[in-house]
């Protein structure tokens, strides 16, 4: 079973565009599995959702501003109410320096 990666864009501010993936996601019958956030520029989040909601997925976040590139793998759905993981590359624009946190150093 191939994983759905989606990539998208947006301007809405990243803790409120994360939530919304969250929700949505949730919404739709599937769920969170994983989390990265690299700084304040870009998250990966990797669920599972069934196979037929990924349209409404994309729908959904182009509703609220998040450009998603056009999907590849979402024509070979042979059941539609089968669970299939995905993962949502979602970068963030902004003006915002990016977030730096001091890591402090280890003795020895």
């Amino acid at each position: 079973m191939a994983i759905v990666m989606l990539s998208a864009v947006t301007r809405i501010e990243r803790k409120a565009a994360t939530s919304f993936v969250f929700d949505t996601v949730n919404r739709l019958g599937g769920w969170i599995d994983d989390v990265h956030m690299y700084s304040n520029l870009m998250n990966t989040i990797r669920f599972t959702l069934p196979a037929g909601a990924y349209a409404d997925l994309v729908a959904a976040l182009e509703a609220e501003a998040i450009l998603v590139e056009p999907p590849a793998g979402l024509g070979d759905l042979r059941d539609p109410a089968a669970e299939r993981m995905g993962t949502l590359q979602l970068t963030f624009i902004h003006d915002e320096p990016d977030l730096k946190r001091e890591v402090p150093s280890v003795p020895g």
